[in-house]
């Protein structure tokens, strides 16, 4: 089984597991920064705000988008 070392990050065991910014959100949901703070403000994206700094747990924000959103898909008409 392997194992960390003592001194690797938590983050560094699955990066899908790690809080994000702003920026680094929107590059991930390949969009704007200006839509994720719309989508922020409309609750559409969960976030962790402590202070200023505000901060979004990528697991949460899949499970978040699918438990709540659906892919449309288009019928093909004959």
């Amino acid at each position: 089984m392997c194992e960390l070392p003592e001194n690797t990050p938590a983050s560094a065991a699955n990066p899908a597991d790690e809080m994000l910014n702003k920026e680094e959100l929107a590059a991930r949901l390949k969009m704007t920064v200006r839509s994720v703070e719309n989508w922020q403000k409309r609750g559409i994206l969960p976030f962790i705000k402590a202070g200023k700094i505000v901060l979004f747990y990528w697991p949460d924000v899949v499970e978040h988008l699918k438990a709540n959103f659906r892919v449309c898909r288009r019928t093909v008409v004959k």
